[in-house]
């Protein structure tokens, strides 16, 4: 008699004797469950990585609207953009203009803390980076208002020209210790958005 023939008899209660599913069809079904549940695992951790990913670079993108609203009030300018009231006394600082991040000159452990680097002579450039824990990536955007001649806070030589740039560094070896702001070199950049992580 077979696994379905058996359910089927239970379910209309028309069961003889005290028969029982055999060990065969419940290791059937422990085994079929198990391979369900890899799957689903997997999947699950996928998801998480993504999710990581995503929340880096909308932590970014946030900081940087941020900086640009302290750039404008500060006229033209990221100078004092961690230290207090900045220029003139009345412009708050980066941690004042509420993007609900917090921001550091270490490497960025993830969540909500951020790693930020800035021109502190000229105020032509900033730079920040986000760890993304489950992916282990170091993501950054380095924003540049003004011609540099060199290049920036270890972006590549090429990225000198005013602009926004996005990039990743993948998987660093020493984790979220290589994600500091002033430091962190890109593997992947480009000039139009995040690049796929």
């Amino acid at each position: 008699m077979s696994f379905v023939e058996r359910c089927r008899q239970r379910h209309l209660g028309s069961e003889g004797g005290d028969e029982g599913f055999t060990l065969i069809e419940l290791l059937v079904v422990l085994l079929i469950i198990g391979i369900l549940l890899a799957i689903a695992i997997q999947t699950f951790l996928s998801v998480t990585k993504g999710a990581n990913s995503t929340a880096a670079q909308s932590n970014l993108t946030n900081a940087l609207t941020g900086a640009k609203t302290y750039y404008t009030d500060s006229n033209q300018s990221y100078v004092g953009l961690t230290t207090g009231l900045g220029n003139n006394g009345a412009t708050s600082d980066l941690a004042q203009i509420g993007t609900g991040l917090s921001y550091q000159a270490t490497a960025s452990t993830g969540g909500h803390i951020l790693s930020v680097a800035y021109d502190t002579v000229n105020g032509n450039w900033v730079t920040f980076t986000d760890w993304a824990p489950g992916a282990n990536d170091c993501w950054m955007v380095l924003d540049i208002t003004g011609t540099q001649t060199a290049a920036v806070a270890g972006w590549p030589a090429a990225d000198e020209a005013t602009g926004t740039y996005y990039g990743v560094l993948k998987n660093p070896g020493t984790g979220s210790a290589a994600c500091v702001a002033a430091t962190a070199t890109p593997t992947t950049n480009s000039a139009t958005g995040f690049p796929s992580g």
